[in-house]
């Protein structure tokens, strides 16, 4: 039966319809192993396109899929060489297998403007270590193609019940532009809570100067709930570190969230126990209406009095600051224009 398949595979991937780039199986350029065997997205060197794959693939994966876009228009019955990506979107949760290999699968949804006319393209990963492959199909076409393939069929079934979910508006994307030197440390998923962490090119989850967290909780129905859960952190952090609790400030919703608070604070801890370094993170709080993100930008500085670390954290914490008035949601049935850097999920 693997046989069978592996031939079926094969064939989908020469099939009409349906264009593979031409560099045959291996990494695909930027992707990441991570410890639970998936390779996950990582933030672009460079944007060539805008949207989804301009903020989370790297340069030179981008490019593989436009040339494969350009290079299907030149074939079509019309040539056309005036074609531009304007848009990029994650198309479906992203699928793993875990035997007898570890086998990586997402989706993305390419929209170009070819010589005038609209057109949709699917863009299939096949992530495995050293045997990764891209496949960029005609959303028009792709329907035989996705018949040979199961986890593409899936993954297309996927697409159908997010489209379905955006349209009703119960959906929101969080904006999450990183820093340009951040990677992967860590992620998890389940039916009830999400969570990724970031660390610079070259740091660890075990061993890092700056972190960037960003969780999905459960959303509660009682009011509050953002403020309840940043005034729950400072209590901890207080409890652990010797400090009174912090102020936990309410951030002008607007546009951003009419479904809910945002809510912001400041933790400091002046020297975490056991260790040499102090902790400070500045925490953010969005009341979404499907669930409740938590995103938190954090340092570590030498460890110190209280007043010494505080300032010595200006500067950083004004940068975090920053950082964090970009991170924001935006519904996607309506507008997706407050997320140019879509986090992936």
């Amino acid at each position: 039966m693997r046989r069978r398949y592996a031939t079926l595979l094969a064939l989908g991937l020469s099939s009409a319809g349906a264009v593979e780039p031409e560099a045959g199986p291996g990494p695909i350029p930027g992707e990441v192993v991570t410890r639970i065997g998936q390779v996950a997205a990582v933030p672009a060197d460079e944007r060539l396109v805008p949207g989804y794959a301009g903020a989370w693939r790297m340069a030179a994966a981008q490019r593989q899929v436009i040339d494969a876009i350009k290079a299907h228009e030149a074939r079509a019955a019309k040539p056309c060489q005036d074609v531009r990506v304007t848009a990029t979107a994650q198309a479906a949760p992203d699928l793993l297998e875990t035997r007898p290999r570890n086998v990586h699968h997402a989706l993305e949804r390419w929209t170009v403007q070819a010589c005038g006319a609209e057109r949709q393209y699917e863009v299939w990963y096949r992530f495995e270590k050293d045997n990764s492959r891209v496949l960029v199909a005609d959303s028009a076409g792709a329907g035989f193609q996705a018949e040979l393939d199961p986890p593409y069929r899936r993954l297309r079934e996927l697409a159908a019940a997010r489209r379905q979910e955006v349209a009703a508006g119960a959906m929101r994307w969080l904006n999450l532009p990183l820093p340009n030197d951040s990677v992967p440390a860590s992620n998890e998923s389940t039916p009830r809570s999400w969570s990724a962490e970031f660390v610079p090119l070259g740091e660890s989850l075990r061993e890092w100067t700056q972190l960037v967290s960003v969780q999905g909780l459960p959303r509660s129905k009682a009011a509050g709930q953002a403020v309840m859960l940043l005034e729950g952190m400072q209590r901890s952090r207080a409890a652990r570190c010797g400090v009174p609790p912090g102020e936990v400030s309410l951030l002008p919703p607007g546009a951003n969230a009419p479904h809910g608070v945002v809510a912001q604070t400041f933790l400091v801890c002046p020297q975490v126990p056991g260790t040499n370094y102090a902790e400070l993170a500045v925490v953010k709080a969005i009341e979404g209406p499907d669930w409740l993100y938590l995103v938190q930008r954090a340092w570590r500085l030498p460890a110190g009095d209280a007043q010494a670390v505080l300032a010595a954290a200006q500067e950083p914490r004004l940068a975090a600051e920053a950082f964090l008035a970009s991170v924001q949601l935006c519904n996607p049935a309506q507008d997706t224009a407050a997320c140019p850097s879509p986090f992936p999920r």
